[in-house]
């Protein structure tokens, strides 16, 4: 009787302590040791017999109820999480908590959003490991105003009169603003509407052709950063509407979530892109799977190319140009236009560079596209600027240079001369991204001059985009939007920011928590973390104790001993790396809610310069 009590006693410490399995586990070993060496010691007695096994009966009761216990004990003693999550949702405040809840998609979301405080930024691993001091290297997975705020202006002499907008607007208003320029009335976006000022039309009024263009990266505070990299744009802004008050729209804000809302005029919630990676079959994978081999089911809602060649029975030509996978949000499956698969190109990196169509069995290349030698041509005739130990190598060497921006802008009129493109009165669709700004601020931050650079050799694809538009098409026959998809961050040392480093916070996260028979931390991201629920459930825990535990985690808890003195920055170890950091029951709870009860954000620094002035 005093062993099987034993059993339960341990199996109640461990559970309490730890691991709900290695709890009850280790107390039914401790009963069967105990029993077996009884049963070994007792003479065949068949009375004594049935006597040890009612104790033994006992004994799995006294472990279950230990077990039970020590479950209960350990949620007991353990602090309430929700003061520190309530305290964290009012320091974001309603305007912030939106774009946040704009994210949640049960399937898909991490466990835990990670808010970095403004100006700081989530390094990647070998980032980490390889850090400088006033390391360039930033992420732009934020939720703040100045990775939010976006230009939109909707171009189009003789349909679209100069107007100037300062309505809040969104990315995802681009999809039935395009409906409603091609006078697809039947077209109904999860979140979106159409941008104020836009004419409804009808046949045979439609615009041949409504392109998109995305300048990746190229948010209003790399705009202002750089005033004079842009002249084109500020062209298309005078002559066309613009919408100085348009974000991003969700957080996130990152190329993969904010394309697919682009193409679908929904947000994460409904599209289910809710970041570079999302949660699929029980764990975190990259979104859209494999460069070269996408797999489109990722993407939950139909995009409007989608419905639109569905509606035209395939008979619109719609295609996409782009350099990464992502990019792809934008056009979605795209049907089988005129026949064949869409154009849908990205930029082979994996495979040594080049085009490359998504998918050779979904999509395809243009029927011509100029070859490699060319962007070596275009490389020869450029002055690079001086070495940067930054510099990419290898598949990457050109992402972030003048040559391969203009080396797509030869794609995409190869594309023109050589596709179907705006020739009947079926309006058409084609959806263009510039990779190189966001390359350059990743690798050499938005205040280094390279960012300039680049900025302006969009700029001038924008301009002969227009151009090629007006000559084939006319005075309205063709729309052109030009927009970003994000800001970036600035300098993080010079900004008064704190960097997060990947490695030390799972260390962290697992030495607090990591008492599971199972890895508690699957991966952390550089705006989420992802956890195993079979850990969580086995030691008693919960994504908001993990959320609590954050809330007041410093600068000076996240420095790993790889990181280099030099890089760290010693005045600010006290520094809170996380404005908040909330887990998806949590968020799931505020969503359809009334948010104004959580007021106004405490940080207003979040925001620098609000809304652009006209300076065009």
């Amino acid at each position: 009787m005093l062993l099987a009590t034993v059993g339960g006693a341990v199996a109640f410490v461990l559970v309490a302590t730890g691991s709900l399995i290695g709890g009850a586990v280790a107390g039914v070993l401790v009963l069967g040791a105990a029993m077996f060496a009884i049963r070994a010691s007792v003479p065949e007695d068949p009375g004594r017999r049935r006597f040890l096994g009612l104790m033994g009966g006992l004994g799995l009761a006294a472990v279950a109820a230990g077990t039970a216990a020590g479950a209960v004990v350990r949620r007991l003693t353990r602090p309430d999480p929700r003061p520190a999550l309530e305290a964290m949702a009012s320091d974001l405040g309603s305007e912030y908590l939106e774009l946040v809840t704009r994210s949640y998609n049960a399937e898909r979301l991490g466990d835990l959003q990670l808010l970095v405080t403004p100006y700081s930024s989530s390094n990647y691993p070998q980032e980490s490991l390889s850090l400088e001091s006033n390391d360039p290297r930033s992420s732009h997975a934020v939720t703040w105003m100045y990775g939010e705020r976006v230009p939109i202006v909707v171009w189009s002499p003789g349909r679209i009169e100069p107007q100037d907008h300062t309505e809040r607007v969104t990315l995802a208003d681009l999809a039935p603003t395009t409906a409603r320029l091609m006078g697809f009335d039947e077209f109904e976006a999860a979140d979106g509407v159409a941008l104020p000022g836009i004419p409804t039309v009808t046949p045979p009024v439609q615009p041949r052709l409504v392109v998109t263009l995305v300048i990746d990266g190229g948010g209003w505070n790399v705009l202002r950063r750089w005033p004079d990299a842009w002249p084109n744009l500020q062209r298309l802004m005078r002559e066309g509407a613009t919408y100085r008050n348009a974000i991003s729209g969700s957080f996130p804000a990152v190329t993969a979530s904010t394309h697919a809302t682009i193409g679908t005029g929904a947000f994460p919630r409904t599209h289910g892109i809710t970041g570079h990676n999302v949660r699929r079959d029980g764990g975190p994978v990259k979104a859209w799977g494999r460069a070269g081999h996408v797999d489109p089911s990722f993407l939950l809602e139909p995009t409007l190319a989608d419905r639109w060649t569905g509606w035209t029975e395939d008979a619109a030509w719609v295609g996409e140009i782009g350099y990464q996978v992502w990019h792809v949000g934008m056009l979605g499956r795209g049907g089988r236009p005129m026949g064949e698969a869409p154009v849908g190109v990205y930029w082979d990196e994996d495979g040594g560079g080049g085009w490359s169509p998504h998918h050779p069995e979904l999509y395809r290349l243009p029927n011509t596209t100029p070859g490699l030698e060319r962007l070596d041509e275009l490389s020869a005739g450029w002055d690079p600027p001086a070495p940067s130990p930054y510099d990419p190598k290898g598949k990457k060497a050109m992402c972030c240079f003048p040559p391969v921006v203009r080396y797509q802008g030869e794609l995409i009129e190869a594309t023109f001369d050589s596709e179907p493109i705006g020739q009947d009165e079926i309006p058409d669709l084609l959806y263009l991204n510039f990779k190189a700004p966001d390359y350059a601020g990743h690798v050499y931050n938005m205040d280094d001059p390279r960012q300039a650079e680049v900025l302006a050799a969009v700029d001038r694809e924008v301009g002969a985009l227009a151009d090629l538009l007006t000559e084939r098409f006319g005075d309205g026959r063709s729309v052109l939007i030009v927009t970003a998809d994000h800001g970036q961050c600035p300098e993080i040392d010079a900004n008064g920011g704190v960097r997060i480093d990947p490695i030390q916070l799972e260390e962290d996260l697992n030495a607090e928590f990591g008492t599971s028979v199972f890895g508690l931390v699957q991966m952390v991201a550089p705006s989420e973390v992802y956890l195993d629920p079979k850990a969580l459930t086995d030691s008693g825990l919960s994504a908001e104790d993990v959320a609590a535990f954050l809330a007041d985690y410093r600068y000076g808890d996240n420095i790993g001993p790889y990181i280099r003195p030099a890089a760290v920055q010693r005045d600010r170890l006290h520094e809170r790396s996380f404005a908040a950091v909330l887990p998806a029951s949590y968020i799931a709870e505020l969503a359809g809610t009334d948010l104004a009860r959580f007021g106004a954000t405490a940080y207003d620094d979040a925001d620098p310069g609000g809304m652009p002035a006209v300076t065009w």
